[in-house]
């Protein structure tokens, strides 16, 4: 059996982050491969210091206490990783991953989520497997820059240590464009799916146990992310449009605000939701609304009449790769689109179609670049 490390972003309170590491994990134990989470610190003491906000004493005691439904989300999330993640010891600095013999392993795989994302990574190059000797083979997993392009000052950086992998995968279009053009990597970059829609919502549902939820009424499930782009106050006025036309109440797992900042609209709130109840509320949704990928991702696993809202910009367009190879382009929604023409539904059984053979190519071409190394 082949050992293989896993390098990718799961420590910040994300429940994308957090569930896209464990479906890597995952992935490749159906695979027939020994995975291991490789616990590098982030952030740690390197990111402090290029500019990371360190925490406040008061915002950790907090947390430890979960004060805030911020807070035990966070401590809700921290218990799913001590229980389904297989972490390595942990490794606080970069350095101390270069001081690890890394011989034990077959091959060390990065990815998914944003972890070549600059702005907030600031090029860190563990995230680039810089810390491995040049024997070790390497890959990457619908790694993300989500982003049009680099800043100037990272482009040596990136070109040295993305020129080493043995193979290369991405989630979206502009990954190709930024790898081949501006890097000048001329190697094959392959688009496959994210982590998490490689686990089918039949083993999701298998795989995590049923929470308490119960369905009462029909709800329009608000996923919100504003870090970076901020969809508001658009997202709440499609919100209170849809709400308005299909009389569906609203549960916020993100983005909870009260009626008068959310355009009087009334939610529920679930931002301390567990991961059990996280999978339980797309599953059981009506229709998702979101600004977020993997908020985008698991509304489409499960089949969800969804409403996917990108900036003007173009400049991350991770959620509009995703639909627009499932074929299913009016579900995407640039900020400022008339609310008349917005439309959430689709055909269910085609989108399913397609994104079945999108697993199994996506499947395959892990299998085959671990194989073949």
């Amino acid at each position: 059996m082949k050992k293989i490390g896993l390098t990718t972003i799961y420590s910040v309170p994300n429940y994308g982050s957090v569930l896209q590491a464990y479906a890597t994990q995952e992935v490749l134990k159906k695979l027939g491969f020994d995975c291991h989470i490789i616990n590098y610190k982030y952030p740690n003491l390197w990111h402090y210091s290029v500019g990371f906000q360190k925490p406040k004493i008061k915002s950790i005691f907090m947390q430890f206490l979960g004060i805030r439904s911020i807070h035990r989300k966070q401590k809700k999330l921290q218990t799913f990783k001590n229980r389904y993640f297989n972490l390595t010891k942990e490794y606080c600095t970069l350095d101390d991953l270069r001081k690890e013999n890394w011989n034990e392993y077959d091959l060390v795989a990065t990815g998914s989520d944003q972890i070549w994302n600059s702005r907030f990574l600031k090029g860190d190059s563990a995230f680039m497997l810089s810390y491995l000797p040049d024997n070790i083979k390497r890959i990457s997993i619908a790694s993300s820059f989500a982003s049009k392009s680099l800043p100037s000052q990272y482009i040596d950086k990136y070109k040295k240590y993305l020129s080493k992998f043995d193979a290369l995968s991405v989630r979206e279009q502009n990954g190709i464009c930024i790898i081949n053009n501006e890097l000048s990597i001329k190697k094959d970059v392959k688009i496959i799916l994210d982590p998490t829609l490689l686990l089918s919502k039949e083993e999701w549902l298998n795989l995590i146990p049923r929470s308490k939820f119960r369905k009462k009424d029909k709800y329009i499930l608000f996923y919100m992310w504003d870090y970076a782009f901020d969809p508001k106050p658009y997202i709440f006025k499609i919100l209170a449009y849809l709400v308005e036309k299909y009389k569906y109440k609203v549960i916020a797992l993100e983005g909870y605000k009260k009626k008068k900042e959310a355009c009087g609209v009334d939610m529920i709130d679930k931002t301390d939701a567990s991961v059990n109840e996280f999978i339980d509320l797309f599953a059981n949704a009506d229709m998702v609304i979101t600004s977020s990928f993997h908020g985008t991702a698991f509304a489409l696993n499960f089949g969800k009449p969804l409403i996917s809202i990108i900036p003007n910009d173009k400049g991350d367009d991770r959620q509009s790769t995703l639909l627009t190879n499932l074929g299913i382009t009016q579900c995407i929604i640039p900020i400022n689109t008339e609310l008349q023409q917005i439309n959430p539904n689709y055909d269910t059984i085609q989108e399913q179609n397609i994104l079945e053979q999108l697993r199994l190519d996506s499947i395959n071409w892990i299998k085959n670049n671990i194989n073949c190394v």
